[in-house]
């Protein structure tokens, strides 16, 4: 028998924790991403750009509902981290997320990974590349 966790349960608000190093932030999301929960997503990751780290990734692995203006907070916040030159990154594995991207053709737009660890990878990553070049 598998035990859930409350998070796992209908109708839960969203929980936002956000972790951060000298060089990149991971704004973890758990539950349901609804309307409730958009506006305070919004001022956390609003936040965290302007701290300007080299690279900000979004874990919503722990979401159990994503709803359209969720979706709108990833996209705005990912053309904001493209302008600063941030690195922004969402991290995704289950449909409650999947699904509405692929619904909306936004996979392309925003930088995706499966895993946290896959995330944390490409951050570092492209900012070797950036030092290479220049």
């Amino acid at each position: 028998m598998t035990r859930k966790s409350h998070l796992d349960l209908p109708g839960t608000p969203a929980r936002i924790l956000v972790t951060a190093t000298a060089t990149e932030t991971v704004v973890a999301v758990a539950a349901e991403l609804d309307l409730r929960s958009t506006g305070r997503l919004q001022e956390r990751i609003t936040g965290e750009l302007a701290l300007r780290p080299r690279g900000l990734i979004v874990d919503l692995t722990r979401v159990t509902f994503c709803s359209a203006g969720g979706v709108g907070v990833l996209t705005d916040a990912a053309r904001i981290a493209a302008a600063a030159n941030i690195a922004f990154l969402v991290v995704a594995c289950h449909r409650a997320v999947l699904r509405p991207l692929r619904v909306l053709g936004l996979e392309s737009e925003l930088a995706m990974a499966d895993s946290l660890a896959e995330a944390l990878e490409r951050v570092t990553a492209a900012h070797q590349l950036a030092l290479e070049v220049g």
